[in-house]
């Protein structure tokens, strides 16, 4: 059995182009989705559902949606880059900024960037991935007392890293796709889905046809942990 740490620490996201025909094995599956059904869920509300979308004529239909970049996240994505492997170390959180275009770098140009976004296909997204979660939640529903379902969102949280840990320790990929929260009306026209379910995150599962290495940094221990008051550093 691998360490528990051990695997915390290697998983990650797999955004490189996935072998549309190396088929996640059914019972790799199906221990991934036992793994989500044990998630920790705020009053035990187990309140989600999961859509699996292994079918290849879906998945086309799904990856010819079109969908645009927010404003939003490309100015808000600019300040959490960093512009240098060497920047990245030294404040250790955040992403590399050399993944995104020039012009998301820049900004004196995230006006111009803004301007020239245009709709791109969920096909750019999916990129060969051919099982796909869609994870969906009842707004109707939510915790006691969780105002705007705090308590809800992180029980999402939860289904999301007990998937990704599972699949992780099974030898399986996984990548999270952003970019199918903002086609939602589109998703229920194709996946029937009822207007009071709502989206909550989706990712592929599978193979990459080669592993995309990218840098991953963590803050130490020490510059977020406190001892019995907030201020007095707790050192491990």
């Amino acid at each position: 059995m691998i360490d528990i740490i051990k695997l915390i620490q290697e998983r990650h996201s797999s955004r490189g182009q996935f072998d549309p025909k190396k088929l996640v094995p059914k019972d790799k599956l199906k221990m991934i989705i036992e793994a989500a059904r044990w998630a920790p869920t705020a009053h035990n509300m187990q309140n989600f559902d999961i859509i699996v979308i292994d079918d290849n004529k879906v998945i086309e239909t799904l990856g010819k949606i079109e969908s645009t970049i927010s404003e939003e996240f490309i100015r808000e994505n600019f300040e959490q880059l960093s512009m240098s492997e060497e920047e990245l170390k030294r404040k250790k959180v955040g992403i590399l900024g050399t993944q995104f275009p020039p012009k998301w770098r820049d900004a004196s140009k995230l006006d111009e960037a803004i301007k020239e976004r245009s709709p791109a296909p969920l096909s750019d997204t999916i990129r060969g991935g051919n099982t796909i979660l869609l994870i969906i939640y009842d707004r109707r529903k939510r915790a006691p007392a969780s105002e705007g379902d705090a308590l809800g969102f992180l029980s999402l949280g939860c289904v999301m890293e007990n998937i990704w840990l599972t699949a992780q320790s099974l030898g399986v990929s996984m990548h999270i796709m952003s970019a199918f929260g903002g086609v939602q009306q589109e998703l229920r026209k194709i996946l029937d889905i009822p207007e009071y379910m709502e989206f909550g995150f989706a990712c592929k599962l599978g193979y990459p046809v080669s592993e995309t290495k990218y840098m991953r940094v963590r803050r130490d221990i020490g510059s977020f942990t406190h001892h019995n008051k907030y201020g007095e550093k707790w050192l491990a």
